[in-house]
């Protein structure tokens, strides 16, 4: 987290583990479509992330927990030592979010080789997300079955 005086009002958080800035980046990774910012969209990926819509506010508190514990630790040992404390100390008031959730979060990607992907892994859908063409033919196998039966 940025020292106070770096901050300006807007921003200025007394919770050591908050980043208004890095939480509303991460909305904008599973809102943002590829093509609106000049990537190409694939067979697969529309969107910048896939992420859980379920699990978008989650994804967007974990990601702004480790950023500060990134931030604010030099060491592994300490990483581990300032999860443990925010995971320890519930700040999250939003009803959406699982506080135990993202402290586990944070407490795995602190740990990993690369956090920033424990992150994406633990808040992407559980099942492949279906294509427009796929929804409009189970649409109509749908009302296939329902007229002839």
């Amino acid at each position: 987290m940025l020292p106070v005086a770096d901050q300006g009002t807007a921003v200025r958080e007394d919770d050591p583990f908050a980043d208004f800035i890095v939480h509303e980046a991460a909305h904008i990774f599973h809102n943002c479509k590829r093509r609106r910012i000049g990537l190409r969209d694939t067979r697969t990926k529309e969107w910048l992330l896939d992420i859980e819509y379920r699990q978008r506010e989650t994804f967007a508190y974990s990601c702004e927990a480790y950023a500060c514990v990134l931030g604010c630790a030099k060491t592994p040992a300490e990483r581990r030592k300032l999860a443990a404390e925010d995971g320890a100390t519930v700040r999250i008031s939003e009803k959406r979010v699982d506080p135990a959730e993202v402290a586990s979060i944070v407490a795995e990607a602190v740990s990993a080789r690369n956090g920033w992907k424990v992150i994406l892994g633990r808040c992407a859908p559980t099942t492949k997300p279906r294509t427009a063409l796929q929804l409009a033919r189970e649409a109509l196998a749908a009302r296939d079955r329902a007229e002839r039966g």
